[in-house]
């Protein structure tokens, strides 16, 4: 399991139009799980986002040679949004807690 995280600062107000610029469509990595943005409680325009994706890292690293012209036009396009962006990266999933 991969997992990709960001943590940004949006700029006053921009949170629609981030969430819009965010959205990949139909080229959304392979093994999309699930996608989560949250926000702080105390400050609305600080975010967190993750996605979960069911590929091993062999694959992630397959997926983004192929896509990465139109990623990076995407993360360009939503920068525009962003203030800052403090936190980013792609993890592995290493342990899991249940109930």
């Amino acid at each position: 399991m991969i997992v990709m995280f960001s943590a940004r600062r949006l700029k006053p107000g921009a949170w629609e139009q981030f969430r819009r610029a965010w959205d990949p469509g139909d080229a959304m990595p392979p093994g999309f799980q699930h996608a989560y943005h949250a926000r702080n409680i105390r400050d609305e325009d600080e975010v967190i986002s993750f996605g979960l994706f069911d590929m091993t890292e062999d694959e992630y690293h397959r997926w983004r040679a192929e896509s990465d012209a139109q990623e990076m036009q995407r993360v360009d396009h939503l920068s525009a949004f962003v203030e800052s962006q403090p936190v980013s990266g792609v993890y592995e999933v290493i342990d899991t807690v249940d109930e």
